[in-house]
Protein backbone atom coordinates (compact mmCIF):
# COMPACT_ATOMS: atom_id res chain seq x y z
CA UNK A 1 0.00 0.00 0.00
CA UNK A 2 1.66 3.49 -0.84
CA UNK A 3 2.54 5.73 1.66
CA UNK A 4 2.73 9.17 1.75
CA UNK A 5 6.40 9.84 3.36
CA UNK A 6 8.17 13.13 4.72
CA UNK A 7 12.05 12.93 4.42
CA UNK A 8 14.70 14.85 6.11
CA UNK A 9 18.33 14.68 4.97
CA UNK A 10 17.38 13.10 1.13
CA UNK A 11 20.11 14.81 -0.70
CA UNK A 12 22.34 12.84 2.08
CA UNK A 13 24.03 9.75 0.77
CA UNK A 14 21.49 7.38 2.27
CA UNK A 15 18.86 9.73 0.93
CA UNK A 16 19.67 9.78 -2.73
CA UNK A 17 19.55 5.71 -2.93
CA UNK A 18 16.54 5.90 -0.99
CA UNK A 19 14.27 8.20 -3.09
CA UNK A 20 13.97 6.43 -6.37
CA UNK A 21 13.18 3.00 -4.30
CA UNK A 22 11.18 4.95 -2.50
CA UNK A 23 9.05 6.58 -6.15
CA UNK A 24 9.21 2.82 -7.71
CA UNK A 25 6.94 1.48 -4.98
CA UNK A 26 4.40 4.26 -5.63
CA UNK A 27 5.14 6.29 -2.16
CA UNK A 28 4.33 10.09 -2.76
CA UNK A 29 7.19 11.50 -1.07
CA UNK A 30 7.88 14.85 0.05
CA UNK A 31 11.14 16.27 0.82
CA UNK A 32 12.50 18.91 2.69
CA UNK A 33 15.63 20.93 1.98
CA UNK A 34 17.42 23.58 3.18
CA UNK A 35 18.07 26.92 1.74
CA UNK A 36 22.05 25.88 0.56
CA UNK A 37 21.09 22.30 -0.47
CA UNK A 38 20.12 21.49 -4.17
CA UNK A 39 16.77 19.68 -4.52
CA UNK A 40 16.97 15.97 -5.18
CA UNK A 41 18.06 14.65 -8.93
CA UNK A 42 14.67 12.16 -8.51
CA UNK A 43 12.32 10.16 -6.18
CA UNK A 44 10.76 13.50 -4.87
CA UNK A 45 7.14 14.26 -5.36
CA UNK A 46 7.36 17.31 -4.08
CA UNK A 47 9.97 19.96 -2.24
CA UNK A 48 9.93 22.67 0.05
CA UNK A 49 12.06 24.79 1.85
CA UNK A 50 13.25 24.82 5.74
CA UNK A 51 15.03 23.47 8.39
CA UNK A 52 14.80 21.26 11.03
CA UNK A 53 15.19 24.32 13.27
CA UNK A 54 12.11 26.58 12.58
CA UNK A 55 9.55 25.22 14.72
CA UNK A 56 5.88 26.55 13.18
CA UNK A 57 7.47 26.56 9.58
CA UNK A 58 8.47 22.91 10.28
CA UNK A 59 4.47 22.60 11.64
CA UNK A 60 3.22 23.63 9.03
CA UNK A 61 5.27 22.00 5.98
CA UNK A 62 4.37 18.73 7.93
CA UNK A 63 0.45 19.45 7.75
CA UNK A 64 0.46 20.37 4.25
CA UNK A 65 2.06 16.96 3.37
CA UNK A 66 0.33 14.78 5.68
CA UNK A 67 2.60 11.90 6.38
CA UNK A 68 2.24 8.87 7.30
CA UNK A 69 5.69 8.09 7.94
CA UNK A 70 8.81 11.05 8.48
CA UNK A 71 12.37 9.81 7.78
CA UNK A 72 14.86 11.75 9.44
CA UNK A 73 18.19 11.48 7.60
CA UNK A 74 20.39 14.66 7.96
CA UNK A 75 23.52 13.48 9.47
CA UNK A 76 27.56 14.80 8.57
CA UNK A 77 29.74 12.44 6.85
CA UNK A 78 33.23 12.84 7.85
CA UNK A 79 36.52 11.59 10.48
CA UNK A 80 34.34 13.20 13.01
CA UNK A 81 36.12 16.51 13.36
CA UNK A 82 35.01 18.75 16.04
CA UNK A 83 32.69 21.10 14.18
CA UNK A 84 31.03 17.70 12.19
CA UNK A 85 30.36 16.32 15.45
CA UNK A 86 29.09 19.31 17.53
CA UNK A 87 27.20 19.83 13.87
CA UNK A 88 25.60 16.49 14.38
CA UNK A 89 24.73 16.87 17.77
CA UNK A 90 22.81 19.50 17.51
CA UNK A 91 20.80 17.73 14.81
CA UNK A 92 20.27 14.65 16.37
CA UNK A 93 19.19 16.61 19.75
CA UNK A 94 17.76 19.78 18.95
CA UNK A 95 16.37 18.70 15.18
CA UNK A 96 14.60 15.69 16.04
CA UNK A 97 12.76 17.00 18.90
CA UNK A 98 11.44 19.64 16.85
CA UNK A 99 10.28 16.94 14.27
CA UNK A 100 9.19 14.56 16.68
CA UNK A 101 7.16 17.46 18.47
CA UNK A 102 5.96 18.41 14.99
CA UNK A 103 5.05 14.98 13.74
CA UNK A 104 2.74 13.78 16.88
CA UNK A 105 1.01 17.73 16.32
CA UNK A 106 0.20 16.74 13.46
CA UNK A 107 -0.70 13.04 13.69
CA UNK A 108 2.13 11.49 12.03
CA UNK A 109 2.32 7.82 12.82
CA UNK A 110 6.00 6.62 12.50
CA UNK A 111 9.32 8.57 12.44
CA UNK A 112 12.23 6.85 11.53
CA UNK A 113 15.84 8.21 12.48
CA UNK A 114 19.50 7.88 11.59
CA UNK A 115 21.18 6.92 14.97
CA UNK A 116 24.91 5.66 14.83
CA UNK A 117 26.46 2.02 15.62
CA UNK A 118 29.26 4.02 16.98
CA UNK A 119 28.56 5.29 19.62
CA UNK A 120 29.29 2.40 21.86
CA UNK A 121 31.29 2.24 25.07
CA UNK A 122 34.60 0.38 24.68
CA UNK A 123 34.06 -2.44 27.34
CA UNK A 124 35.24 -5.15 26.30
CA UNK A 125 36.25 -6.67 22.47
CA UNK A 126 33.00 -8.42 21.88
CA UNK A 127 30.49 -6.96 19.44
CA UNK A 128 27.84 -4.78 20.89
CA UNK A 129 24.12 -5.26 20.32
CA UNK A 130 21.80 -2.49 20.67
CA UNK A 131 21.66 -3.40 24.64
CA UNK A 132 24.67 -2.62 24.87
CA UNK A 133 25.99 1.00 26.89
CA UNK A 134 26.62 3.71 24.80
CA UNK A 135 29.68 5.94 25.10
CA UNK A 136 28.06 8.75 27.06
CA UNK A 137 31.12 9.38 29.41
CA UNK A 138 33.66 9.90 26.44
CA UNK A 139 35.77 13.29 26.58
CA UNK A 140 35.12 16.15 24.51
CA UNK A 141 33.11 16.67 21.06
CA UNK A 142 32.95 12.45 21.17
CA UNK A 143 31.30 12.51 24.46
CA UNK A 144 28.87 15.14 23.58
CA UNK A 145 27.92 13.26 20.07
CA UNK A 146 27.15 10.20 22.45
CA UNK A 147 25.23 11.78 24.20
CA UNK A 148 23.08 13.19 21.61
CA UNK A 149 22.60 9.67 20.35
CA UNK A 150 21.59 8.76 23.57
CA UNK A 151 19.02 11.76 24.06
CA UNK A 152 17.78 11.29 20.78
CA UNK A 153 16.71 7.81 20.82
CA UNK A 154 15.31 8.88 23.97
CA UNK A 155 12.91 11.53 22.45
CA UNK A 156 12.15 9.16 19.00
CA UNK A 157 11.31 6.24 21.38
CA UNK A 158 9.71 7.00 24.81
CA UNK A 159 7.39 9.15 22.34
CA UNK A 160 3.68 7.36 22.90
CA UNK A 161 2.38 8.77 20.71
CA UNK A 162 4.25 7.73 17.85
CA UNK A 163 6.19 4.50 16.39
CA UNK A 164 10.02 5.26 16.64
CA UNK A 165 12.72 3.39 15.10
CA UNK A 166 16.52 4.33 15.44
CA UNK A 167 18.48 2.93 12.80
CA UNK A 168 21.95 2.75 13.88
CA UNK A 169 24.36 2.65 11.14
CA UNK A 170 27.97 2.11 11.21
CA UNK A 171 30.99 3.47 8.82
CA UNK A 172 29.41 4.41 5.65
CA UNK A 173 30.90 4.02 2.97
CA UNK A 174 30.52 3.83 -0.78
CA UNK A 175 29.47 6.62 -3.31
CA UNK A 176 30.29 10.36 -2.25
CA UNK A 177 31.42 9.11 1.46
CA UNK A 178 35.05 9.70 2.53
CA UNK A 179 35.81 6.60 1.84
CA UNK A 180 35.09 6.97 -2.03
CA UNK A 181 37.86 8.95 -4.17
CA UNK A 182 38.78 12.21 -3.23
CA UNK A 183 36.58 11.94 -0.08
CA UNK A 184 39.05 12.27 3.24
CA UNK A 185 39.38 8.78 4.54
CA UNK A 186 40.59 8.31 1.06
CA UNK A 187 42.91 11.29 0.52
CA UNK A 188 44.61 10.27 4.52
CA UNK A 189 45.50 7.00 3.36
CA UNK A 190 46.84 8.20 -0.22
CA UNK A 191 48.84 10.53 2.18
CA UNK A 192 49.94 8.30 4.55
CA UNK A 193 48.39 10.47 7.66
CA UNK A 194 46.00 7.72 8.81
CA UNK A 195 48.08 5.48 10.82
CA UNK A 196 47.67 1.62 12.51
CA UNK A 197 48.26 2.44 15.76
CA UNK A 198 49.44 -1.01 18.16
CA UNK A 199 48.45 -4.00 17.23
CA UNK A 200 44.87 -1.73 15.27
CA UNK A 201 42.34 -3.31 18.34
CA UNK A 202 39.77 -1.01 17.32
CA UNK A 203 36.67 -2.35 15.58
CA UNK A 204 34.72 -0.99 12.57
CA UNK A 205 31.27 -2.45 11.86
CA UNK A 206 30.88 -1.02 8.08
CA UNK A 207 27.64 -0.15 6.06
CA UNK A 208 27.23 0.26 2.34
CA UNK A 209 25.08 3.71 1.39
CA UNK A 210 22.75 0.68 -0.66
CA UNK A 211 22.44 -0.99 2.24
CA UNK A 212 21.48 1.32 4.27
CA UNK A 213 18.72 2.53 2.49
CA UNK A 214 16.95 -0.36 1.65
CA UNK A 215 17.06 -0.76 5.64
CA UNK A 216 15.20 2.39 6.18
CA UNK A 217 12.89 1.10 3.67
CA UNK A 218 12.32 -2.01 5.26
CA UNK A 219 11.39 0.17 8.55
CA UNK A 220 8.57 2.00 6.75
CA UNK A 221 6.29 -0.10 8.30
CA UNK A 222 5.94 -3.56 10.13
CA UNK A 223 9.45 -3.60 12.08
CA UNK A 224 8.64 -2.72 15.52
CA UNK A 225 9.57 0.42 17.34
CA UNK A 226 12.96 -0.03 18.58
CA UNK A 227 16.36 0.49 17.99
CA UNK A 228 18.79 -1.62 15.59
CA UNK A 229 22.39 -1.93 14.23
CA UNK A 230 22.06 -1.80 10.74
CA UNK A 231 25.68 -3.14 9.70
CA UNK A 232 27.08 -5.56 8.00
CA UNK A 233 28.03 -8.72 8.70
CA UNK A 234 31.94 -8.76 9.11
CA UNK A 235 33.40 -6.75 11.87
CA UNK A 236 37.35 -5.21 11.58
CA UNK A 237 39.81 -4.64 13.41
CA UNK A 238 41.83 -1.72 12.60
CA UNK A 239 44.90 -3.56 11.58
CA UNK A 240 42.47 -5.78 8.90
CA UNK A 241 40.63 -3.54 7.42
CA UNK A 242 43.28 -0.10 7.06
CA UNK A 243 45.93 -2.25 5.08
CA UNK A 244 43.46 -3.86 3.18
CA UNK A 245 42.27 -1.15 2.22
CA UNK A 246 45.23 1.25 1.44
CA UNK A 247 46.67 -2.15 -1.19
CA UNK A 248 42.51 -1.29 -2.88
CA UNK A 249 43.36 2.14 -3.62
CA UNK A 250 47.00 1.97 -4.42
CA UNK A 251 47.97 3.62 -1.19
CA UNK A 252 51.45 3.09 0.85
CA UNK A 253 51.01 0.52 3.52
CA UNK A 254 49.83 2.77 6.96
CA UNK A 255 53.00 3.22 9.33
CA UNK A 256 52.45 1.75 12.47
CA UNK A 257 52.81 4.09 15.76
CA UNK A 258 53.18 3.17 19.16
CA UNK A 259 50.14 4.27 21.86
CA UNK A 260 52.27 7.31 23.24
CA UNK A 261 52.91 8.20 19.88
CA UNK A 262 49.45 8.26 18.52
CA UNK A 263 48.15 10.47 21.18
CA UNK A 264 50.50 12.89 20.39
CA UNK A 265 50.33 12.84 16.78
CA UNK A 266 46.28 12.19 16.55
CA UNK A 267 43.28 13.59 17.73
CA UNK A 268 41.64 11.13 19.75
CA UNK A 269 38.24 10.48 18.07
CA UNK A 270 41.10 9.35 15.79
CA UNK A 271 42.94 7.03 18.53
CA UNK A 272 39.85 5.49 19.61
CA UNK A 273 38.48 4.51 16.89
CA UNK A 274 42.03 3.04 15.78
CA UNK A 275 42.67 1.07 19.08
CA UNK A 276 39.56 0.36 21.19
CA UNK A 277 35.89 1.01 19.07
CA UNK A 278 33.63 -1.87 19.50
CA UNK A 279 32.01 -3.16 16.80
CA UNK A 280 28.12 -3.94 16.44
CA UNK A 281 25.72 -6.94 15.63
CA UNK A 282 23.32 -7.20 13.28
CA UNK A 283 21.46 -10.07 14.04
CA UNK A 284 18.16 -7.95 15.64
CA UNK A 285 17.28 -6.36 12.62
CA UNK A 286 17.88 -8.97 10.32
CA UNK A 287 15.79 -10.98 12.42
CA UNK A 288 13.00 -8.38 12.80
CA UNK A 289 12.77 -7.14 9.16
CA UNK A 290 13.64 -9.97 7.12
CA UNK A 291 16.52 -6.88 5.74
CA UNK A 292 19.98 -9.00 4.19
CA UNK A 293 23.00 -6.71 3.62
CA UNK A 294 23.74 -6.27 -0.54
CA UNK A 295 27.46 -6.26 0.41
CA UNK A 296 27.42 -8.23 3.91
CA UNK A 297 31.60 -7.84 3.64
CA UNK A 298 33.46 -4.76 3.53
CA UNK A 299 35.75 -6.53 1.69
CA UNK A 300 33.49 -7.06 -1.28
CA UNK A 301 31.72 -3.49 -0.95
CA UNK A 302 35.11 -1.60 -0.96
CA UNK A 303 36.36 -3.62 -3.65
CA UNK A 304 33.44 -2.22 -5.84
CA UNK A 305 33.62 0.86 -4.93
CA UNK A 306 37.04 1.06 -6.74
CA UNK A 307 35.73 -1.38 -10.12
CA UNK A 308 37.88 -4.76 -8.06
CA UNK A 309 34.99 -6.55 -7.89
CA UNK A 310 31.92 -7.55 -10.08
CA UNK A 311 28.75 -5.23 -9.41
Amino acid sequence: MPLRVFVTGATGVIGRHLLPMLAERGHRVTVLVGEAEEEPRAGAETVVLGDLFDCPALRGVLRAASPDVVLQLSGLDGMDSDETLRRTARLRERGTRNLVDASVDVGVRRVVARSSATAYAPQGHEVADEQSPLFTTAPDEWGVACRAVEEMERILLRESDIEGVALRFGALYGGDTPFAEGGEIHRRVLGGSLPLVESGEGITSFTHVEDAAAAVFEALDDVEPAAYNVVDNEPAESGEWLPAYARMIGGPEPVSLTLEQARQQLDWATVHLLTEQRGASNFRFREVSGWRPRWPSWREGLAGLFGLWPV
